[in-house]
């Protein structure tokens, strides 16, 4: 998959996600590979955080014998920050407004997610 074809896509998850605030795709190494961040969001810190919470999150399921991760929601009193895998090798992450519909954003995610699975 070619560079543009990642921000093509993070570009129609920003857009079609109302009240998000930043959006990525990251490596599971923890390594940015696209990103639409806010001012004072490193992109170095972003990615190493979700690589880390998803690798938590698939553990603690696993010990538990509750299944596989499909979403990992971090929610907190001014916003969500949502991630879920979108392939072997690549995360997707995004953060909302503390407002934002949940429902829309987990299916615009989805679809993404395919995409990526499709065409990576």
């Amino acid at each position: 998959m070619s560079d543009d074809q990642f921000y093509i896509l993070l570009e129609m998850l920003y857009n079609n996600i109302e009240d998000v605030r930043f959006a990525a795709i990251v490596s599971r190494e923890g390594l940015i590979v696209h990103s639409i961040l806010e001012d004072g969001v490193s992109d170095i810190s972003l990615a190493a955080i979700t690589a880390t919470l998803l690798s938590l999150g698939q553990s603690a399921l696993a010990e538990l014998r509750v299944g596989d991760l499909e979403v990992c929601i971090l929610q907190g009193d001014e916003g969500n920050f949502v991630i879920m895998e979108a392939g072997v090798d690549l995360i997707i992450a995004v953060c909302l407004d503390i407002d934002a519909r949940m429902d829309t954003c987990f299916i615009e995610m989805r679809k993404i997610a395919e995409k990526i699975k499709k065409i990576s």
